[in-house]
């Protein structure tokens, strides 16, 4: 079997191309291989810069494995098809400067929301203001607070590597995809506000939504 794509980031490429590791079923469509989590997206549905595009379905106790060029879910071998580059290309935005990082406060470390949150943060610090040495320097104070998946997520967006939804409102600059792209959109378009993008991209509606950023 042939992905429809796969995720082109060095994280996920190195594991694909490694020494075969066992790994385990996580959550839906979710494997776990180590403290990486890799995500199966169904074709038509958003990328990620963790995941593998294919059809297959997931069980729990599947036996799963990567390396050496494939992933193997039950029965099934996949082999990597097309690379998805998942840092975004995009006209450049006018951005406020970067404020401090999100607090935990009133969202504690272990809410998805605030990986997510932290992600967007992470990710605009990249993106936005090319600031790679210091989203490197929060991602080390953070990572070990998040869970499996979290974690994997502010792994990449401290690479500047993102969900496709976050590309495409990049690009379009239009916030409505990202938002109900998944739960979590507001809370990676709040990390991303944070890490000052401006306002006056998003709708009234959106804008009253992240005063509290």
């Amino acid at each position: 079997m042939i992905a429809e794509s796969h995720s082109s980031s060095e994280l996920l490429t190195s594991l694909l191309h490694g020494p075969v590791l066992s790994g385990a079923v996580f959550g839906r469509r979710q494997l776990r291989f180590g403290d990486y989590i890799v995500a199966l997206t169904a074709p038509g549905t958003p990328r990620m810069p963790n995941g593998v595009e294919c059809r297959v379905a997931v069980r729990a106790g599947t036996r799963v494995s990567i390396g050496q060029g494939r992933l193997v879910v039950g029965g099934a071998e996949i082999r990597p098809g097309p690379g998805w580059d998942p840092v975004p290309a995009f006209d450049p935005i006018a951005c406020l400067p970067a404020g401090l990082e999100p607090s935990t406060r009133s969202v504690p470390p272990t809410d998805p929301a605030w990986s997510a949150t932290l992600a967007g943060y992470l990710a605009g610090l990249v993106l936005l203001h090319g600031q790679r040495a210091r989203a490197r320097r929060v991602a080390s104070r953070v990572i070990a607070l998040a869970r499996p998946v979290g974690a994997t997520l502010l792994r990449h967006a401290e690479r500047g590597e993102v969900p496709e939804p976050v590309h495409d409102m990049l690009r379009s600059r239009h916030t409505g995809a990202l938002i109900t792209s998944s739960p979590l959109g507001i809370a990676w378009l709040r990390g991303l506000v944070s890490a000052g993008l401006p306002l006056d991209l998003m709708t009234a509606r959106v804008a009253g939504n992240l005063q509290t950023a």
